[in-house]
C-alpha cells in the first residue's frame, strides 16, 4: 500500500487531494490543526488525522513518528498543501505577527517536515515529494509579497531536494494549481474589498464575479495525474 502525506486537509484543495487519494486506495495521512466531520469518520485503518499547527513546526510529526507510519509501505507520497496568502498588502504596512507565520507554514514547515520525511524513508521505497506552489513564485503580485516570496524560497528548496535525491527513486515537484474555488480565494476577495494595498484586486473579483474559478476536485485530480 502507499502511504501518502497531506498537509492543511480540512477544505479547499487539501480536502480534495484526501478525498481522491482515499478513492485511490492509499493509507492517507492528514496533517493539519483540524478535520472535518466527514474526515474524522473516515476508516483509522486508512485515514490518520495527525493534528499539528503548521505555525509552530515543533507539533509536527518527527523522524520517529514517520518511520512508523512509513514501515512496510510500498511507496509514500508527501504532498505540502497548507499555505496562508496573508497578510495582504505594502511592505511596511504588515502585521510582523501574520508576515512571521506566513513564513513558518509557507517555507519552514514544509522544509521541516521534508527533512524528517527523507530521515525516515527507506533507501529503496518510491516516492514522490510535491509542493504545492503559485505563480507569485515568479512573477510580482503587488500586495502579495510575502506570500510569493515564500512560495519561490520553497520551490528553490525542492530544488536543491530534487538534484540531492536524483540517485533514490524519489520524485521530487514544484506545481503550481492555478487558480481555484476555495477559502484562501474567499480571503484574497475580502482583502481585495478592503482597504489593502492591491492593485491587482480587480482580476481575483472578476475570477469569482465570472465563474471562472475551477473546483477543488478537477484541480486535486489533475495534480495526482500530473505528479503520480
Amino acid at each position: 500500500m502507499r502511504v501518502s502525506f497531506v498537509t492543511g486537509v480540512s477544505r479547499g484543495l487539501g480536502a480534495a487531494l484526501l478525498d481522491e487519494l482515499f478513492a485511490a486506495g492509499d493509507r492517507v495521512v492528514g496533517i493539519g490543526r483540524s478535520f472535518t466531520d466527514e474526515q474524522r469518520a473516515l476508516p483509522a485503518d486508512r485515514v490518520l488525522l495527525r493534528e499539528a499547527d503548521l505555525a509552530r513546526p515543533e507539533t509536527l510529526p518527527e523522524q520517529a513518528e514517520l518511520s512508523e507510519l512509513l514501515a512496510g509501505a510500498e511507496s509514500a507520497r508527501l504532498i505540502h498543501n497548507a499555505a496562508v496568502v496573508t497578510p495582504i498588502g505594502a511592505v511596511g504596512d504588515l502585521s510582523a505577527t501574520e508576515l512571521a507565520t506566513a513564513v513558518t507554514v509557507n517555507l519552514t514547515a514544509p522544509m521541516v517536515l521534508t527533512n524528517a520525511f527523507l530521515g525516515a524513508l527507506p533507501a529503496t521505497t518510491p516516492a514522490t515529494i510535491l509542493f504545492i506552489s503559485s505563480g507569485a513564485a515568479h512573477r510580482i503580485v503587488d500586495g502579495w509579497a510575502t506570500y510569493g516570496a515564500t512560495k519561490r524560497g520553497g520551490e528553490e528548496f525542492f530544488q536543491a531536494v530534487a538534484a540531492q535525491v536524483a540517485g533514490r527513486p524519489v520524485r521530487v515537484a514544484n506545481a503550481n494549481p492555478g487558480v481555484m474555488d476555495t477559502d484562501m480565494q474567499a480571503a484574497i476577495r475580502a482583502a481585495a474589498s478592503g482597504d489593502h494595498w492591491f492593485p491587482d484586486q480587480a482580476r481575483f473579483l472578476d475570477l469569482h464575479a465570472r465563474g471562472e474559478l475551477p473546483d477543488p476536485a478537477q484541480v486535486a485530480r489533475r495534480l495526482l495525474d500530473e505528479h503520480g
